[in-house]
């Protein structure tokens, strides 16, 4: 993960020094919308197969095999949608063409490498989910580091196929992973994993990445290089919150294999809150260091990344509150707070960012992030009576 992690820095380093401010924005607005549909596609099985697997692993291939089916069923329509969705919501003058199958190879390679890690994560093999969760980032950095090194002009349309070409080739080295060679019967799984099972973690997953990218396309509306700086900022974020990702993916598997977990969950629970706190402390203190990697073109990214060092902790507690509702069976409580929490953030995000730009993405984060946490506490303590 820590690899996974240098790989993304590099990525936004390389590109936000090499590529002008415009450029680098056009790139994270197309990669944006298509990171906002990635949930839909499998419709969230690779989480069932996280705890089915890890619960019952003797019927892992039958499970496999269906989570498998499904990411096939809804790849292509998942990406016919983003597509037509890039095409309204991002400003004209993208070369349309490139950005489509931009997105396909972003929808593909990050859905499958959800699948392939969550099913070797469900074995307790966390080293072989890490490094799957790594190969992606770095096989792009390592395709776009060629381009730069290699082209003497990158345009938004070299950026973009060599983008796509790395992420086609990752999806063909995944696929011996999560392909079944031979059909397994299910007289011994315990659970019947239905194609809607998994529909809670999508729209969980959804909704974080609406509160994450759906800014990017109406930032740039507003410019370009808003969504780039914001960007950026973001991705400070997410590199920084590392060590709670890496807890939070140890934790689950161990979690769900217990009868009862939740003494384990307060505990563990208790200290990744404190550690988000710390972490958030530290990311503000840090901020003004961002330009010395990134450029002072990206001066800007210093305000936002402060006002988004609080997200972490939130985003833990919401966490831990999904565990506990899928401890108690009540799936369907995360996807309404998810739905809530989704619609909140695309209201936020279409009210604020107009007036005020990276700041009103940066608050419609936390209204989001606030109103699915509040919604969890209320079905939970409604459950309790």
């Amino acid at each position: 993960m820590l690899l996974r992690a240098a790989a993304q820095a590099g990525t936004v380093v390389l590109l936000a020094r090499t590529l002008a401010a415009q450029t680098y924005g056009e790139f994270v607005a197309v990669i944006a919308v298509a990171g906002f549909a990635v949930p839909l596609v499998g419709l969230g099985l690779s989480n069932m197969v996280l705890r089915n697997v890890a619960r019952n692993p003797q019927a892992a291939p039958w499970y496999l095999e269906r989570a498998v089916a499904a990411w096939a069923r809804t790849l292509l329509p998942v990406a016919a949608a983003t597509i037509g969705i890039a095409l309204l919501l991002l400003p004209k003058g993208l070369p349309a063409a490139t950005m489509a199958v931009a997105i396909c190879g972003e929808l593909l390679a990050s859905s499958l490498t959800e699948l392939a890690g969550r099913f070797r994560q469900a074995q307790h093999r966390l080293h072989a989910y890490g490094a799957i969760n790594a190969g992606l980032p770095l096989l792009r950095l390592l395709a776009l580091g060629l381009l730069v090194f290699l082209s003497e002009r990158t345009d938004i349309t070299s950026v973009l196929w060599i983008f796509t070409a790395a992420s086609f080739a990752y999806g063909l080295l995944l696929w011996p992973v999560v392909h079944v060679a031979t059909p397994f019967i299910a007289e011994g799984a315990t659970e019947a994993m239905p194609v809607t099972s998994g529909l809670p973690f999508s729209a969980s997953a959804l909704a974080m990445r609406l509160q994450g990218e759906f800014n990017k396309p109406i930032l740039a509306h507003a410019g370009f290089g808003l969504a780039g700086s914001y960007n950026i900022a973001q991705r400070a974020v997410d590199m920084a919150s590392l060590p709670l990702l890496a807890l939070q993916e140890a934790l689950w598997p161990k979690l769900y294999a217990q009868a009862n977990p939740l003494p384990q969950l307060r505990r563990t629970g208790a200290a990744m809150l404190l550690l988000a706190v710390a972490l958030g402390a530290l990311i503000w203190l840090s901020a003004p260091l961002l330009p010395l990697l990134v450029g002072n073109a990206y001066e800007d990214a210093i305000r936002v990344l402060r006002m988004l060092a609080w997200l972490p902790l939130l985003q833990v507690g919401r966490s831990l509150l999904n565990f506990h509702a899928i401890h108690h069976g009540h799936m369907q409580h995360i996807s309404w707070a998810c739905l809530i929490g989704g619609g909140i953030s695309v209201c936020a995000v279409a009210a604020l960012v107009p007036a005020h730009g990276m700041a009103g993405a940066a608050i419609a984060s936390y209204i989001a992030e606030i109103a699915m946490s509040l919604a969890l506490l209320g079905f939970a303590v409604q459950a309790s009576h």
